[in-house]
């Protein structure tokens, strides 16, 4: 089965007519007819009644093209969350860091992130290295902030910044 066979089903249902559904996809009638014969051939049940003026959907049409219409709704949902996630306009990020950091670094994050993405939100989790770590291998958490060493397999580091910690004698 192919997406195309999906588009040319739901176009003849909301049509009613192969004739008009080939003009609104584009293609020709018979090239519509063969798909969807082929589409009827793979479900292995008629998803169409060509027996009166218009054409309708069958019963076995009517639970398919719903299943179909869903799928592509759900498709359609799929495409416009890549672009919103590439472009960064809207989403949801969901963020772990050790209590240290936290303290010092979760007030200025977030405002900065903010100022740039209005239309992402932001889940912040204050938990030990270990659990981030776990949490990003079972994709609970979408990033982890914490501190360098040694990380588990499939869990990729990137340092922020450095910092150098002083003694001082008195």
């Amino acid at each position: 089965m192919e997406l195309r066979h999906l588009r040319y089903l739901l176009a003849v249902a909301d049509h009613g007519n192969f004739t008009r559904a080939a003009e609104a996809l584009h293609v020709s009638q018979p090239t519509l007819s063969q798909q969807i014969r082929q589409l009827e051939r793979e479900v292995g049940a008629p998803l169409l009644d060509r027996s009166g003026r218009t054409v309708r959907l069958t019963d076995a049409g009517a639970a398919y093209a719903g299943h179909a219409r869903l799928a592509m709704q759900g498709l359609d949902a799929a495409a416009r969350a890549v672009h919103d996630v590439q472009d960064l306009s809207r989403g949801h990020l969901r963020i772990a860091m050790t209590p240290t950091i936290t303290a010092y670094l979760i007030g200025p994050l977030v405002r900065e992130f903010h100022a740039h993405h209005p239309g992402v939100s932001l889940a912040v989790i204050e938990t030990t290295q270990d659990l981030i770590e776990a949490d990003l291998l079972a994709d609970r958490i979408d990033l982890g902030i914490a501190f360098a060493g040694r990380h588990a397999a499939g869990v990729t580091a990137s340092a922020l910044f450095s910092e150098t910690l002083s003694h001082w004698h008195c």
